[in-house]
């Protein structure tokens, strides 16, 4: 588990530094929850948005990164049920696979299996990507209970289901 130290003197900040600290994971998350890039970049917009919004409750939390993911949790929770309400169509990333197409063939064959990797996290039920999101991010169950405000319990029963749920996506080729 990894704490974050409390260095900054102001919120804003404490925010930047546990942005770039985070900032792998976060993009990580917004790749495997939204695959369209203008999308996932807007997206990312209302994220820090938010999290400037709550710089100062994130500093005085007891667990900072746990608060943060909550955030992105939620901010992109409500994304996506817009999008389902305005009926966006997710499309695949053409532009994806003609980089993969033009790469040296170690490095197709690597984001190749990436890609299918998040293609099916994002083909996970809601509950299960959450949490796969989340594990993948090295966050262990109690942050992760935190995060989504369930039981320990709960989540590792959605991580046992996610990753039986991953591996029949992967294995069918879906």
């Amino acid at each position: 588990m990894t704490f974050f130290k409390h260095s900054a003197d102001t919120p804003e900040q404490f925010l930047l530094q546990l942005w770039q600290q985070n900032q792998g994971a976060i993009s990580r998350t917004l790749m495997a929850s939204e695959a369209d890039p203008a999308a996932r970049q807007d997206l990312k917009q209302d994220i820090f948005l938010a999290l400037h919004q709550s710089a100062a409750r994130i500093q005085a939390a007891e667990m900072p990164r746990a608060y943060l993911f909550r955030i992105v949790h939620n901010v992109t929770v409500d994304h996506i049920a817009r999008a389902k309400r305005q009926q966006w169509q997710t499309l695949e990333d053409e532009d994806q696979q003609h980089v993969v197409q033009n790469c040296p063939s170690t490095e197709v064959a690597e984001q190749q299996q990436s890609q299918q990797l998040m293609q099916a996290v994002r083909r996970l039920s809601p509950a299960n990507r959450q949490v796969m999101l989340l594990a993948m991010e090295d966050l262990d169950a109690p942050e992760i209970a935190d995060i989504l405000q369930i039981s320990q319990g709960a989540v590792r029963v959605r991580l046992n289901r996610a990753k039986t749920e991953l591996m029949e996506l992967m294995q069918d080729g879906r």
